[in-house]
């Protein structure tokens, strides 16, 4: 992340083939089509980076394509989130101590309880198709407790897969994120 921040719009952005819309069917280089630039809350600070634009010259759509380190519409990064969940459901922390613990280590105050409450219920109204991933790898998350089974989803992206592989193979074999909205 930190590397992506100095970079700026200096990145080495890919060239995306095919248009994400499923109504179109283009299947040429999409054309860069400029940057947005977008706020990262993690843990060490808050980090203004450029995300590049990609336009379809047949359906006049344009798409853009995230960094690995980061959750589509959130402004809190994929490590910030992850770690409130250990937080939670390994060190069994208060929504409250949580967001408390973040703001220190990042010197802000906008985390809140609200925020942690809210991650864990779209995490938890995702469990049916983040189990589903996980058992396409052969891993069972089959605790019925919800705090268990945050437990143990934080125990396998940490342990086994790392969050950039996660975000990025569950990505690919769902077709949307895993915090994504049901």
């Amino acid at each position: 992340m930190h590397e992506y921040f100095n970079r700026g719009k200096d990145n080495l952005f890919p060239d995306l083939y095919g248009c994400p819309n499923p109504f179109c069917g283009y299947q040429g280089r999409l054309r860069r089509h400029g940057f947005y630039s977008r706020n990262v809350l993690c843990l060490t600070g808050t980090y203004v980076i450029f995300i590049q634009r990609y336009y379809c010259p047949y359906c006049k759509r344009t798409t853009s394509l995230l960094p690995s380190f980061l959750v589509s519409r959130f402004q809190y990064s994929l490590s910030c989130i992850i770690f409130a969940f250990f937080q939670l459901a390994v060190r069994l922390q208060s929504f409250a101590a949580i967001a408390e613990k973040i703001n220190l280590s990042s010197r802000r105050s906008e985390m809140n309880y609200q925020h942690i409450s809210f991650y864990r219920k779209r995490l938890l109204q995702n469990r049916s198709m983040i189990t589903g991933f996980f058992g396409s790898k052969g891993v069972v998350l089959n605790e019925p407790q919800p705090p268990l089974w945050v437990r143990d989803f934080v125990y396998e992206v940490c342990r086994h897969t790392g969050l950039t592989e996660f975000n990025i193979t569950h990505f690919c074999f769902q077709g949307r994120h895993f915090m994504s909205k049901a």
